[in-house]
Order: C-alpha cells, then sequence, then structure tokens
C-alpha cells in the first residue's frame, strides 16, 4: 500500500497531490493518507464521492486521520 504524510499540512495542497497520485494508480491499488487536518479529510471525501474513483475508509489515530482509498475506476 502506497502512503502519504501530510501530518502538519493544510489542504488543498494534501487534496491535490492525493488526488494526483490516486490518478496514476490501477484499479484495486490502495493508498493510505495521513493527515491531522479534518478539512482535509472532509474534502478528500466530498471529491472521492463526487467523482466515485475510489472506496474511502477514515480511521482516527490519536492526533491524526488515517485515510484508506481503493482505487475502483480508471
Amino acid at each position: 500500500m502506497n502512503q502519504l504524510d501530510f501530518r502538519g499540512e493544510e489542504c488543498p495542497g494534501p487534496l491535490v497531490k492525493t488526488i494526483r497520485v490516486l490518478s496514476k494508480m490501477r484499479v484495486g491499488e490502495k493508498l493510505m493518507v495521513l493527515t491531522t487536518s479534518k478539512e482535509c479529510v472532509e474534502m478528500i471525501k466530498q471529491t472521492i464521492e463526487e467523482f466515485e474513483i475510489a472506496k474511502m475508509e477514515v480511521y482516527i489515530r490519536g492526533n491524526y486521520y488515517e485515510i484508506h482509498l481503493e482505487k475502483t475506476v480508471d
């Protein structure tokens, strides 16, 4: 599983970088995104749901969020 660590960064930078990496992945590949920003979690969630490009699960790990994405379309 690929991993992007954006802890301490504010959106929209992490959102743009996440979508850029997702767009280069193949269907079924997984990506883990780490962030301390609830705003980033919401922005990524809205984008993923709007474009229906991945399955998404969010976990709270102490002081940061762990977002698991699995690409579903090319």
